[in-house]
């Protein structure tokens, strides 16, 4: 009840934006508001007379805002007409005649609801418009000669021809009022929604108590759908299943379970489109959200990587920052300067007073959703989760920077991995160019990981750093980017998270583990990798590479961590022959880095006990050490 509550505040909020369309942004609708998606538009004019129809181009701009009834926005069988537009079977009068299915009970219920409205006192002249034309039970006949729908060889109503994937005769219809009123568009017109609001409030009956209002108020047992998406069918609040186990054996009726407002229950569930919509993560079937409850302001992305996370969110333009020249000088100092300074600026915008909601919602079953994580918290105090998440969770990679397909960038820094990466570096599988994983896995995975941001201090669940440290220790079963970018690095970021809260540094790791038996032996896989890869660096004549192969100890790895001491002595034997390709002077740094390893490694720690998540790091930070000395080499070779 409490995120429903903080929706409904949220909701009282931003009223004033009800039903504004900003610069196509997604709209909040107003109460007893929904929307479908629309195949055919109809023009009239004020008079109700017929000006032309057009089929509707798939795309956003179908979507369209129409007045519903409690009943019609939960329709799924039976006779529930939406008050002004709807599908062919209710609003055509002549449907019959032109399909041969007897539709008469569909139309007169329509046409009853739409004459209430345009008779009382809330009545608008589009909506008199309107029910002035579709009285004339013309409307299929008027498509027809538009040739906005198509007849057989019988003069029926045919569903061989398609609309947006499905038959004519089930497409949804709105109108268009061309006369001196802006907008024309019904769906547009928000005097229009106001009107139907105040006409729809006066039709309730009876009162109870709103368990989240506490108010005694006209109360709904029928919620809104479509809550993740326009084609989402599950609910959050459902007691419709009077034979089954949803409230019989505690209550013998569904009001004893729990009663909500009807205002209420439309303001919650229009919220949570709305954010969903406009700022949530939707993917693997699950939904989350995160929001300022009490003001308009965007809050960073904590669903991506912590650079995309802050795209969003300042007017600083970091597509510009990474293709800077400086960037590619320094490594990435720059471009994590200009990043932190940023991020700073705009955590200085956040007052004392804010409060951010989280929300995670999940199918529960196939037409129920369920809240699978909620939580609350000041402003500040999100913002400072987040920033320590991104702070301590992060390892250098390459990364995908850019707010469209057509400004994308890859870019090399430090940054924090998103929740699906780390589940996916856990338990995905490559099966083509990227890694792949059971949905239902997935989503269990980042739900998990959600309390690690926004409460300080959280710890990665242990399960999930093993299983992605076994998927790191497997680097054969990969392609080499997928392997080091997307698991190796990722894998990293979570270690240094658990290693930093503790007090330590990840700056300073080699040195302060310099005795350390699972670091020692990680260096040491790194130098003999890194080894064999130059010796295979030979160019042909033309100047391709002569051998391309997974190294030694890539291919002995997973061995390696189980069994360290037995199979780096196999390793060691394999890279006799690579060893005679190198010049002498390169040989000899190499031996010199690795006997001062092994100079570290005393006899009682050299054996075959698996090591532990810490050689992974190793590997990683002795490998980049020595990358940096051959380039400092070649530099020097080139000056001379």
């Amino acid at each position: 009840m409490a995120l429903l509550k903080t929706l409904a505040d949220t909701y009282d909020v931003f009223a004033d934006q009800a039903g504004a369309d900003k610069n196509g942004q997604p709209v909040l609708l107003p109460i007893s508001h929904s929307t479908f998606n629309a195949q055919i538009e109809v023009a009239i004019d004020q008079d109700g007379n017929f000006q032309g129809a057009k089929k509707l181009e798939k795309g956003r701009d179908v979507v369209t805002i129409i007045p519903v009834t409690e009943d019609s926005a939960a329709r799924s069988s039976g006779i529930a007409p939406h008050p002004l537009c709807d599908k062919l079977c209710y609003a055509a009068g002549d449907y019959t005649l032109y399909t041969g299915d007897d539709k008469e009970a569909y139309f007169e219920a329509y046409i009853e609801l739409l004459r209430d409205w345009a008779e009382s006192e809330f009545t608008h002249p589009m909506v008199k418009a309107v029910y002035q034309y579709v009285n004339k039970k013309l409307l299929i006949q008027d498509l027809v000669m538009s040739k906005a729908l198509e007849l057989d060889e019988d003069g029926k109503l045919t569903d061989h021809v398609k609309i947006h994937g499905q038959g004519q005769t089930g497409a949804n219809v709105r109108f268009v009022v061309r006369g001196n009123s802006m907008p024309q568009e019904v769906w547009k017109n928000q005097e229009l929604y106001n009107r139907y609001c105040e006409y729809y409030k006066q039709k309730s009956e009876g009162k109870q108590l709103c368990y989240i209002s506490g108010d005694i108020v006209s109360c709904s047992d029928k919620h809104p759908s479509k809550i993740r998406n326009s084609g989402d069918k599950a609910k959050l609040l459902s007691g419709n299943d009077e034979s089954g186990f949803t409230y019989r054996g505690r209550f013998t009726s569904k009001e004893q379970a729990v009663t909500v407002g009807y205002d209420t229950s439309q303001k919650a569930h229009n919220a949570l489109r709305w954010l969903i919509q406009k700022q949530g993560y939707t993917r693997d079937e699950s939904a989350i959200v995160w929001w300022m409850t009490n003001r308009d302001m965007q809050l960073p992305d904590m669903m991506k990587d912590s650079v995309n996370a802050w795209q969003a969110v300042d007017d600083f333009d970091f597509d510009n920052i990474a293709s800077d020249e400086t960037v590619k000088r320094d490594t990435g100092k720059y471009f994590a300067e200009q990043f932190n300074n940023a991020v700073n600026g705009y955590a200085g915008k956040v007052r004392v007073d804010d409060r951010v909601a989280v929300a995670a919602l999940d199918a529960a079953t196939t037409g129920r959703l369920s809240a699978v994580y909620y939580d609350e918290m000041g402003g500040k105090q999100y913002i400072d989760a987040i920033l320590n998440w991104q702070q301590h969770c992060k390892w250098r990679r390459t990364i995908k920077l850019g707010r469209t397909e057509e400004s994308i960038k890859r870019i090399t820094c430090e940054c924090t991995p998103s929740p699906r990466d780390m589940a996916l570096a856990a338990f995905g599988v490559q099966r083509s160019e990227w890694l792949e994983a059971d949905g239902k896995l997935l989503r269990a995975t980042v739900k998990r990981l959600l309390p690690c941001i926004t409460k300080k201090g959280t710890p990665i669940p242990e399960d999930m750093i093993k299983a992605a440290v076994r998927r790191a220790s497997m680097p054969q079963t990969m392609s080499e980017f997928v392997w080091y970018n997307d698991v190796l690095c990722v894998v990293c970021a979570m270690i240094r998270y658990k290693y930093e809260q503790r007090g330590k540094a990840m700056e300073n790791f080699l040195n302060d583990n310099e005795n350390d038996r699972s670091v020692l032996f990680g260096r040491l896989l790194a130098v003999y990798d890194f080894m064999e890869q130059q010796a295979m660096f030979e160019y042909d004549e033309n100047g391709k590479v002569k051998e391309q192969r997974t190294t030694n100890a890539k291919r002995y790895w997973n061995a390696y961590s189980s069994r360290p001491a037995r199979t780096l002595k196999a390793i060691r034997q394999n890279l006799v022959p690579y060893e005679k390709k190198l010049k002498d002077y390169n040989r000899k740094r190499f031996e010199d880095w690795a006997g001062g390893i092994m100079m570290r490694m005393d006899r009682n720690i050299y054996d075959n006990t698996p090591l532990s998540e810490l050689y992974l790091p190793a590997y990683y930070q002795q490998m980049e050490w020595m990358k940096n000395e051959y380039w400092k080499k070649g530099e020097q070779e080139s000056a001379d």
